[in-house]
């Protein structure tokens, strides 16, 4: 019985199957014998899923290779991930970093020990170590200065610093980078630090060409690795041919992903002008590992009514108790099994923080491994890369992350954006 779930889950005609994740299932330590002895022969990497002090399951990370014929290669390959992008659903590629992976790696260390620091920095004296620590990684010669820190921040309750940022030869271009919690959870000590531009939030979809490349400049001055992996020339061509158009990275922001931290369920869409949107983002692991979970937001609606569905015919009592604390029950949006409820169920995701479905995606293990048996986890390991694509907030690409490694882990965040038609 145990080894047919098993065979069940990894071949069920509706599970997702990213080319380049591996398969990943959930599992707990009273499933059947049969189950175990085949995570186990098939597993290379086993993981206790934790954040913001909530428990989320365990997975199991198999070997494609011995469960799957090989993936497609060459044209059948670009048309998978053609159809996927067009999707909205996540692309994976590994090992995306070439001849300049020795660099990139001492560059990896380096800012994990940046990040060391500036934990151990008491909040009121963050900004000068920011300074001096980011001061001191300006390249001789640099356009870049750093100014003041701000008086007030945007969120008080994460936001550590944010210093303004001068570049000769320009004025009034209001560029800055901010360092903050990724949550107020005392379980989570993940930071990140953003490379920006303008009024934070009211200018978040700016389609300030010029800004935008002062922003990859600064990210490219500051960290090195961001430069590597602009120039990196098999994912820049897989990402112009996935957009069928020039692109440049921006937006650059460094994430520490602490253990027993990381991201809650969201998407990085905006409410912009379809014409020059953003296109999508591109997460590159650099150290440590992360486990994601990350499908289109048709599909996550999909899940969430079927998580719903489960809920309505006597399974899983408790959470359904626990989510009606927050008055959320299978019918507050509409009737189950109902084009009207889907669509309803994917405008509440889009909204920040996924809206009043925020207990759901984030309640426990029994959603986050309804989402993994369903082909919608991936880990990335260093020199991992997930693409994330952006059409719009009714087709985007949800993710949700954590940290899968005990030392904790460093990752590139960069947003895709169109260069100019000629």
């Amino acid at each position: 019985m145990g080894d047919h779930l098993f065979q069940e889950l990894l071949n069920a005609p509706d599970r997702d199957r990213c080319p380049g994740a591996n398969p990943i299932l959930s599992w707990r330590e009273d499933d059947e014998a049969e189950y175990l002895d085949a995570l186990e022969q098939f597993g290379i990497g086993f993981y206790e899923l934790e954040r913001r002090g909530v428990w989320h399951g365990r997975w199991a990370e198999l070997e494609a290779s011995k469960l799957y014929p090989p993936a497609p290669g060459g044209a059948r390959l670009r048309k998978e991930l053609l159809g996927r992008w067009h999707a909205a659903k996540p692309i994976v590629r590994r090992k995306v970093i070439g001849k300049a992976w020795r660099t990139v790696r001492d560059l990896a260390v380096d800012r994990m020990e940046l990040y060391q620091r500036l934990i151990a920095t008491a909040p009121g004296e963050v900004a000068g170590v920011l300074r001096e620590e980011l001061g001191s990684r300006l390249r001789a010669g640099s356009r870049f200065a750093l100014g003041e820190a701000a008086a007030s921040l945007a969120d008080p309750e994460r936001d550590l610093a944010r210093l303004a940022v001068s570049c000769e030869g320009t004025e009034g271009q209001d560029l800055w980078t901010k360092l903050a919690r990724l949550s107020t959870s005392p379980e989570d000590q993940s930071l990140r630090l953003r490379f920006s531009f303008g009024e934070e939030g009211a200018e978040d979809a700016s389609h300030d060409e010029a800004r935008h490349r002062l922003v990859r400049l600064l990210a490219e001055d500051l960290f090195p690795e961001a430069a590597h992996l602009a120039n990196e020339k098999e994912l820049a061509e897989l990402i112009e041919r996935l957009c069928g158009r020039g692109t440049f990275f921006t937006q650059h922001i460094a994430y520490w992903n602490a253990p027993g931290g990381g991201a809650l369920f969201h998407h990085d869409s905006f409410d912009e002008d379809p014409a020059h949107r953003q296109l999508g983002v591109t997460y590159v692991q650099l150290s440590g590992r992360t486990a994601w979970l990350a499908l289109s937001i048709e599909d996550m609606a999909h899940r969430v009514e079927e998580f719903l569905e489960l809920l309505e015919v006597g399974e899983m009592p408790w959470v359904k108790e626990k989510l009606a604390e927050h008055d959320l029950t299978p019918g507050m949006l509409g009737t189950l099994g109902t084009r009207e409820l889907h669509d309803a169920l994917a405008r509440e995701l889009a909204l920040p923080g996924c809206g009043r479905l925020a207990p759901l995606a984030g309640c426990g293990p029994e959603f986050t491994s309804l989402l993994a048996d369903a082909g919608h986890a991936i880990v990335l390991r260093p020199g991992d890369a997930i693409l994330l694509p952006n059409h719009g907030l009714a087709a985007t690409a949800m993710h949700s992350v954590f940290c899968a490694s005990p030392e904790g882990a460093y990752g590139l965040s960069m947003a895709i954006r169109a260069e100019p038609m000629v």
